[in-house]
């Protein structure tokens, strides 16, 4: 089997699970099945709600499930980790230290493109769950790379968890136009890019018609660096450099 193998932590949710894995096939350089890149995928539905546990601790934590699944990745020989959920990452310092084996950091990738891509200093919108936006942590990798944030209004924010969990997660029906709509908003009041920061809504993004050049979506960008890792470290004889 070809090397390195990526372990992926799934299931949070299960549709931006299989979104991820499709992105990260159509992204590769590939001409035959041969040379896609291995990967392992625990998809695991039964980790606890990152978000409900954010906002309130009593509720049951997700950080014990989701280092038992980065546990079983490394031991099934995954030989790098990826985690397809943004909220997810308010827990990766405890995932990080559960295992021997790098985890790639959707939030810390997203927001060094982006200060790449637009500057630094720069307005970045983001859109993603109540726990995301509450937790900060988004933000504070933004901040390191000397960019500032916009979160959606009250109002926003009901229509970002509602396509999240009534529509996305539920398996339900929704307008794949709000999304578009609220990232548009952010844009037009000053907002240089606009991040798509949780998986689910990067479900519907896949699905937009229109995908204007200042959104950006970090289940893209986090599938573009695993595929960047992977095609290195082929040429390296498979040694990682992340």
């Amino acid at each position: 089997m070809n090397k390195p193998i990526l372990g992926i932590i799934g299931g949070v949710g299960p549709l931006a699970t299989a979104c991820f894995m499709e992105a990260l096939i159509r992204k590769t350089p590939a001409r035959r099945d041969q040379d896609h890149m291995p990967m392992i995928i625990f998809n695991d539905p039964q980790i606890p709600d990152r978000t409900a546990h954010i906002l309130d601790h009593r509720k049951a934590n997700p950080q014990p499930e989701m280092e038992k699944v980065a546990r079983w990745l490394e031991r099934a020989g995954a030989d790098y980790i990826a985690i397809a959920c943004n909220t997810a990452h308010y827990y990766y310092e405890g995932i990080v230290d559960a295992v021997s084996i790098p985890v790639v950091n959707i939030m810390e990738e997203t927001a060094s493109k982006l200060s790449a891509d637009i500057g630094r200093g720069k307005l970045v919108g983001l859109l993603a769950t109540e726990g995301t936006i509450a937790s900060g942590v988004f933000q504070d990798y933004l901040k390191r790379h000397a960019l500032k944030t916009m979160e959606p209004t009250s109002e926003e924010q009901s229509v970002v968890t509602a396509l999240i969990y009534d529509g996305v997660k539920a398996g339900a029906r929704y307008d794949r136009n709000q999304l578009l709509e609220l990232a548009s908003g952010l844009h037009e009041r000053g907002c240089d890019a606009v991040i798509v920061g949780c998986t689910e809504l990067s479900v519907i993004y896949q699905e937009l018609d229109e995908r204007p050049s200042w959104l950006y979506d970090s289940l893209d960008v986090l599938a573009e660096r695993c595929v960047d890792i992977y095609q290195r470290a082929r040429k390296n004889g498979g040694t990682l450099e992340i």
